[in-house]
């Protein structure tokens, strides 16, 4: 069948005309671009969503991530190479098939199979330029602006000395190296004391020359740690509260300059946390939600929309129930403005994109549903 049809539904309170569309696999990715939304299933298809249904692209995909990258999308095919969803391109190179590269001036930054070199392609996906990385193998690259321009971060030194196994293998790292994106060379680097690890895929940007990961350490568990980067290097300002115990983990999921978000203990229903930066003072709230399901790739099943009426408008999916939770984070308190069920299990990350009065959410299911909400500010 070419195109599946959409079934439509009338939304209360923040929800202005809820789309529901049903694909014939899980949805395990959903990318927002400015040339439309693109949803990633478990078969490795492709689909381009539309005002009446989804429409399916070529090409097979592993079910991983897709990445934005102006206006296309890219994604890794079956065969291991990175490929625009939309053309015939593809990169001759093999990446890493777990990490997801990032974008910027016109180029593509990926990691090599395993992590263990950076690359960076052309806009036509050809090979530039490779240096040694020793990343994790499934890393995310980010970007961290500071007194050099800007530079990748990336979680580096894989290590199984703190073997906790909460994103799917016993592997952490060992350090965050920032690398400067000219040469590919690494600029900085933080290493916390051993046998302290990173406990992450990725470092969380927090405004210009800062950066947040999260630090995991036997008998204290994991506690955020805020870094800035200067000439004299990549040094720790301040560190967030330990959970208390090994193995207690946090996902630390959205950060600005102001604050930092994590969901603490996300498997046993445990509490958000606002951290007030730079010092990382921390408020909690028991609201019932979580940002991550065990032993998956996928940090994104919270996101921060940006500033609304009532301070910082997050959406995060439910503890214990299939639903998503719109919260409103004030100065002083965080407060659920809205409980959303849904039919079926979260099986994507949570994405979104501009709407008139707000934004538009999208989250898929494990039975190929594909949910689209306006959220107002």
């Amino acid at each position: 069948m070419r195109r599946m049809l959409a079934g439509w539904a009338l939304g209360v309170v923040v929800l202005v005309g809820a789309q529901q569309a049903r694909l014939p696999a899980a949805a395990v990715w959903i990318e927002t671009v400015p040339s439309g939304v693109y949803v990633l299933t478990s078969a490795g298809t492709v689909w381009r969503l539309e005002a009446d249904g989804a429409e399916p692209l070529a090409g097979r995909w592993r079910p991983g991530f897709l990445t934005g990258c102006g206006p296309g999308v890219l994604a890794v095919s079956a065969e291991g190479r990175l490929g625009f969803l939309e053309t015939p391109v593809r990169s001759s190179v093999p990446v890493a098939e777990e990490a997801r590269p990032s974008c910027r001036g016109g180029k593509v930054f990926a990691l090599g199979p395993e992590g263990a070199e950076l690359l960076r392609l052309d806009g036509g996906l050809r090979l530039e330029l490779r240096r040694p990385a020793g990343a994790l193998p499934d890393a995310q690259t980010v970007w961290v602006e500071g007194p050099r321009g800007a530079a990748l971060a990336l979680l580096t030194g894989p290590t199984g000395r703190y073997a906790h196994g909460v994103l799917g293998d016993g592997v952490e790292a060992e350090a965050l190296t920032l690398f400067d994106p000219g040469t590919l060379e690494a600029v900085a680097a933080y290493r916390p004391e051993t046998p302290a690890v990173l406990e992450q895929l990725r470092a969380l940007p927090a405004g210009p020359g800062q950066v947040l990961v999260t630090r995991s350490r036997p008998g204290a568990g994991a506690g955020p740690v805020l870094l800035a980067w200067s000439e004299a290097g990549l040094e720790p300002v301040a560190e967030g509260r330990p959970l208390g115990r090994s193995f207690r983990w946090l996902n630390a999921f959205a950060a600005t300059t102001e604050r930092a978000y994590a969901v603490l203990t996300p498997h046993i229903g445990g509490p958000l946390a606002v951290y007030d930066l730079p010092e990382l003072h921390e408020r909690r709230y028991a609201l019932g939600v979580t940002a991550h399901a065990l032993g998956s790739r996928n940090l994104d099943l919270a996101v921060r929309l940006g500033r609304g009426t009532a301070g910082d408008v997050l959406v995060l999916a439910g503890f214990g129930a299939p639903e998503l939770v719109v919260v409103d984070c004030g100065a002083e308190t965080c407060r659920v403005r809205l409980r959303l069920p849904l039919p079926e299990q979260l099986a994507s990350n949570l994405a979104f994109a501009p709407a008139p009065f707000g934004w538009r959410v999208y989250a898929g299911g494990a039975a190929g549903g594909v949910f689209a909400f306006e959220v107002a500010r």
